[in-house]
């Protein structure tokens, strides 16, 4: 195992322990989810839903669940006053990466709770595929994380955090969005993952690209 790894590991370890003894993101994210999904619920009623209306409620959970957890992991540190300690100790790579699986793993909890509520309240939605509706939110998650976690580092030092997340991060999410908008709806409708080889293939080249392209931005941003 290389020491960069242990590195990157250490830092997503300190992050879970800093998150379990404040338990900002995860009380922020699941009140969040928790209020959207009974609003809906309600409001619904009775109603039938399309499998486009049922990907883009699931949607709207996923883009700001996001924000309100995943795009503080830097701010946390510039609040605390320690992104001084990591700077002085480590160099971009093992942060950046610690970090992104921090906000990897948050992500799919809290994604998947969303899943999850949606299954039990809504049969809508369980009628559906529901293999194919996790394994699209597994990709989705991975591609929010990755756009979230650069966005907390480059707001991090800005004055108006709170509105500058969800400005920048909804044009760099923009086509995750349109893309599983796509894949969601038609795994509402119980279509399988064979008919949607080609949005999984840029799904997953998003992720990569988004990774690729923040690893060179964060490198910059940790040397200013």
């Amino acid at each position: 195992m290389s020491e960069g790894f242990k590195q990157a590991v250490a830092v997503a370890r300190k992050d879970f322990r800093s998150e379990l003894r404040t338990r900002y993101a995860l009380n922020a994210t699941g009140m969040f989810v928790a209020v959207v999904v009974t609003v809906v619920v309600f409001a619904i009623g009775r109603e039938e839903l399309t499998p486009p209306m049922i990907a883009g409620l699931l949607w709207v959970c996923y883009f700001f669940a996001g924000v309100t957890g995943l795009s503080r992991s830097f701010v946390y540190e510039q609040e605390r006053e320690t992104i001084l300690l990591l700077r002085i100790t480590l160099s971009s790579t093992p942060v950046y990466f610690g970090k992104l699986l921090f906000n990897t793993t948050l992500a799919l909890l809290t994604n998947g709770l969303i899943v999850l509520l949606f299954l039990i309240f809504m049969s809508d939605v369980s009628g559906g595929s529901v293999i194919t509706i996790c394994i699209v939110t597994l990709l989705l998650s991975l591609g929010l994380a990755a756009a979230l976690t650069i966005v907390s580092a480059i707001i991090a030092r800005a004055s108006a955090r709170g509105a500058l997340s969800a400005v920048l991060a909804f044009p760099i999410i923009l086509p995750l969005i349109v893309l599983g908008v796509d894949m969601l709806g038609r795994g509402a409708d119980g279509k399988s993952l064979s008919v949607m080889t080609g949005e999984l293939l840029m799904a997953g080249a998003y992720v990569v690209v988004v990774v690729s392209l923040s690893y060179v931005l964060f490198d910059l941003l940790w040397k200013e």
